[in-house]
């Protein structure tokens, strides 16, 4: 990486830091002042995609911001998604599995939102998670930022931006999410440029959301061994079927 591509990246970073404090410092206060779902609508819908977004693009201003391509380009697709789903869950669930795991087995408990909260508040979780969240964090990482990391080339700015979309979740969601929204975030960043479209994107994040969070706390409330046999299928298909697809479009 050369000097002028650090400095890109090191302004990147510090527009997300920006906002970042935007987000939790005036939506912590809006949250603790207000309570209940309205505080909660306005710290994590409003606030974070008005004025968080306007810190960003403070710091960012006059930036280039040139939309990525990189050749084969690619019709967005049933099969297109649905392939890209598969890689993104296949790669990504392991990950948060193993790293759970391993903070339970070290005496800690794993952080985020837990099935009490999801499901105590269905609606204003769906509302969050299947739909704003996708579209205005897609606006963010895959359009605000990736353009803005243009100069570093396809591969250079699908990494960096996989990495920036995933620091921000070791503090709202704990570290087991890092490597998680990581493997999300290559995957969503890939099909943005591939695609030049950012709905596959919103798509897929909103379908992560489903599988990574509402089927494994649904199906534990269930039973057990619901959610057992979720994690099974996810080991023992999801993640071949990502390394074939992965191995077949290296090759193709």
């Amino acid at each position: 990486m050369n000097k002028n591509d650090l400095i890109t990246v090191l302004r990147v970073l510090t527009g997300l830091i920006a906002w970042f404090l935007v987000t939790e410092l005036l939506g912590g206060y809006i949250n603790g002042l207000i309570g209940g779902v309205w505080g909660k609508a306005l710290s994590a819908m409003v606030i974070p995609y008005t004025l968080g977004i306007g810190a960003f693009l403070l710091v960012c201003i006059g930036m280039p911001a040139d939309k990525l391509t990189a050749e084969p380009f690619f019709r967005p697709s049933a099969g297109l998604i649905g392939k890209a789903f598969i890689v993104q869950s296949g790669l990504s669930f392991p990950l948060v599995f193993v790293i759970n795991i391993i903070t339970k087995l070290t005496g800690h408990e794993p952080t985020g939102i837990g099935a009490g909260e999801l499901f105590g508040h269905p609606w204003f979780y769906l509302i969050l998670l299947l739909v704003f969240n996708p579209i205005f964090e897609e606006l963010l990482f895959r359009r605000l930022v990736l353009d803005r990391l243009s100069p570093l080339g396809f591969k250079g700015a699908v990494l960096v931006s996989a990495v920036l979309f995933a620091l921000p979740h070791l503090y709202s969601q704990g570290i087991a999410q890092v490597p998680y929204t990581f493997a999300i975030g290559l995957v969503l960043a890939w099909i943005t440029v591939k695609t030049g479209k950012l709905w596959p994107a919103v798509l897929l994040h909103s379908l992560s959301n489903i599988y990574g969070a509402y089927l494994p706390m649904g199906l534990t409330l269930i039973h057990p061994a619901c959610a057992a046999l979720f994690v099974l299928f996810t080991l023992g298909a999801m993640l071949p079927l990502a390394v074939i697809i992965l191995t077949h479009m290296r090759k193709a």
